[in-house]
């Protein structure tokens, strides 16, 4: 049973982003599952590394987003991240040493943050964005006016 359940409410408008988030939802029901059948060490080690590889991509390529629109809430968002992963190093060396309770912490934590940072943080940006372009289409139009 997922943990986690995608809703249209949090699509930001952009394919991208919205599939990255998609994905992190799915690593994170997986993780979920996996756990609640018992699945073997290597199982979960493997999940935990996909859940890894795929959150540093995807806040890169947040984060490289921002710095291309000159986003005036990267430092905040980025540090958003930067917590994040502090936590999940955090709790994945607690499942290390303590086994699967960590993984359900895991797993709650991740699907209660990845919908608070997406209905906070990630609309915020993808907002400012679609400003941004409207505003830059407004000057356009605007100079050929002229």
């Amino acid at each position: 049973m997922p943990i986690a359940f995608w809703l249209d409410e949090y699509c930001t408008g952009n394919v991208q982003v919205d599939r990255e988030h998609q994905v992190l939802f799915y690593i994170v029901n997986s993780l979920h599952e996996a756990m609640m059948q018992r699945a073997t060490l290597p199982i979960i080690e493997d999940l935990l590394r996909t859940l890894a590889t795929h959150t540093i991509r995807h806040f890169q390529s947040e984060e490289e987003l921002m710095q291309t629109h000159r986003y005036p809430g990267y430092d905040r968002h980025k540090l958003s991240h930067e917590r994040l992963k502090t936590k999940v190093i955090a709790l994945v060396q607690k499942f290390h040493e303590q086994g699967d309770g960590a993984i359900d912490e895991l797993t709650g934590f991740l699907a209660e943050w990845l919908v608070h940072h997406i209905k906070g943080e990630d609309q915020k940006m993808i907002q400012f964005f679609h400003e941004q372009v409207n505003r830059d289409n407004t000057a356009l139009v605007a100079s050929q006016e002229v």
